[in-house]
């Protein structure tokens, strides 16, 4: 990864970390998300390969995070001698939503979101979901914490499709295990592997709630 200097960690979730970075020929800021590969595995893990997969399918939308390139470094030059790394390269954005909200709710001088920016937020997802679901896809984790935010633009767009999956139709059987738990729809509470479109919706409408 000599082509980036990492400047600062600014997540780390279930599938890996991220890191702001610049790349050192263009000064461009970039987004690292890093995934490591345990020597025993055969091969880049499906959660890996999934993501990348539907974000080229994805990613040419204005409301889903762009992927720049993917970079892979092997055990022999990676600064972990134990393990290879996936590095997926993004698109910059200097936060996300639920850190804009929690910006706008805490601190000495506390204020709602307007209705405005409310509306200009809602409308974005609802673009990014709708795109998604155009080209077959679930993103099965709709947060605010995955979905990034240029403040300065008021531009939104999805992100972290780590447990997206592809979907046809007749539906097949799906694991129930998705979803952080608050933005989980009744459905797949109750167990049922037999689900669509309708449970990013649910959550749309839980992030819908907590902005307001």
């Amino acid at each position: 990864m000599e082509k980036y200097e990492k400047l600062e960690k600014v997540g780390e979730g279930t599938y890996g970390k991220v890191y702001k970075a610049k790349d050192k020929l263009t000064g461009q800021l970039v987004a690292l998300k890093k995934t490591r590969l345990q020597m025993d595995e055969e091969g880049v893990p499906p959660t890996a390969l999934r993501e990348v997969s539907l974000l080229q399918m994805l990613s040419q939308s204005l409301y889903v995070v762009r992927l720049l390139s993917v970079e892979h470094i092997d055990a022999n030059n990676s600064d972990d001698d134990s393990k290879s790394n996936l590095y997926l390269v993004f698109e910059f954005l200097d936060t996300d939503l639920k850190k804009f909200i929690d910006s706008h709710r805490k601190g000495p001088n506390p204020r709602p979101l307007s209705p405005s920016l409310i509306q200009s937020f809602l409308f974005q997802l609802c673009k990014g979901v709708a795109h998604c679901h155009s080209h077959g896809v679930l993103h099965r984790d709709l947060k605010p914490q995955n979905l990034l935010l240029d403040q300065e633009r008021g531009i939104l767009k999805i992100a972290d499709l780590g447990l997206g999956r592809a979907f046809t139709v007749p539906l097949k059987s799906y694991t129930h295990e998705i979803v952080t738990l608050w933005y989980r729809a009744p459905e797949v509470l109750l167990g049922s592997t037999h689900y669509s479109i309708a449970i990013d919706m649910w959550s749309v409408g839980c992030i819908f709630g907590n902005i307001i």
